[in-house]
């Protein structure tokens, strides 16, 4: 698998998941932005006004629109067998299935994963609304717009690939711990499922990475020998887990976050806008005040980091 699929969004004209109004996806192959469809739907059901209000979508505007089932018939063959991907990816699968089981399709089978469950394990953020997110990175899209939606839905994936150097889905849900894409199968659906275990950071396993090195071939004059290192930001020659691989071989101790047992953090590139404008993460703040505080903590820049190795 490499970076394809497809960003899905629904709207809906009341609180009832089965009442979609229009519907936006936007498909992703080899990393690139190839295709979108969107399409108003008449959802056949009454509109709250609260939800026009958020999505300006009234009951007048659809009454020429075509129904579910015939918006699904399009949508089946713009998958074509592509994951879907949505942010608070329950919602719209809930539409899928409730909306099958109203108008009794019996020919709807698609995987899923969550846009909104991975920024949680790649991205440091206060929110992560999609609105939010977009506006940090810069990413444009006019909110509750089912197509741009899917589209700001589409570009976060892709920039959690470039972020991470990462070049196909599978290895971004590996790192992110999905051990199961979930699953809607006309009216019935499996949620996705997540491996649990302490000792990751952003998916990483570190127990793993110790374990595999061999100690017996381990140098004890090594600078890294039975240090403990954390990295901050994005390294430009290798991804964070090939460096804590390379540290963990060299006989140090990768650590997910910066605390009382670091002696080294490694910084790779900040971004300023989640960072802010002194390029400072949190990590590197927490550095400073330990430093202070009269702990033996230094910062490498990733260059000292490859020398040192």
């Amino acid at each position: 698998m490499s970076i394809d699929f497809v960003a899905i969004d629904f709207e809906t004209a009341n609180q009832k998941r089965a009442s979609a109004c229009s519907v936006g996806l936007t498909k992703v192959k080899n990393g690139k932005i190839v295709d979108s469809f969107y399409s108003l739907i008449n959802p056949e059901d009454v509109f709250n006004p609260f939800n026009t209000y958020i999505h300006g979508i009234s009951k007048e505007m659809v009454e020429a629109a075509p129904t579910y089932f015939d918006v699904i018939q399009d949508v089946k063959i713009f998958i074509d067998d592509l994951p879907l991907v949505a942010h608070y990816a329950p919602f719209d699968m809930g539409v899928i299935r409730e909306s099958n089981d109203r108008y009794n399709v019996m020919d709807f089978d698609a995987y899923y994963f969550d846009s909104l469950y991975l920024t949680k394990q790649y991205i440091k953020s206060i929110s992560y609304k999609l609105s939010y997110l977009s506006d940090t990175l810069g990413i444009k899209f006019k909110h509750h717009d089912a197509l741009d939606d899917s589209r700001a839905c589409a570009e976060l994936i892709l920039h959690l690939c470039k972020d991470n150097n990462f070049l196909d889905i599978q290895t971004l849900l590996d790192g992110a711990r999905y051990s199961k894409m979930g699953r809607v199968t006309n009216s019935e659906g499996s949620k996705f499922r997540i491996n649990k275990n302490t000792s990751k950071t952003n998916g990483i396993d570190i127990d793993s990475i110790i374990n595999s090195v061999d100690k017996t071939t381990l140098d004890n004059n090594h600078p890294f020998f039975e240090k403990h290192a954390c990295f901050t930001g994005k390294l430009e020659s290798m991804t964070r887990q090939s460096a804590m691989t390379l540290l963990a071989q060299c006989g140090g101790v990768p650590e997910k976050s910066v605390n009382r047992k670091v002696n080294f953090l490694v910084l790779g590139e900040q971004d300023f806008r989640i960072v802010g404008d002194d390029l400072k993460s949190s990590k590197i703040i927490k550095a400073e005040k330990l430093l202070n505080d009269g702990q033996d903590i230094q910062l490498l820049s990733e260059d000292d980091f490859l020398r040192m190795i």
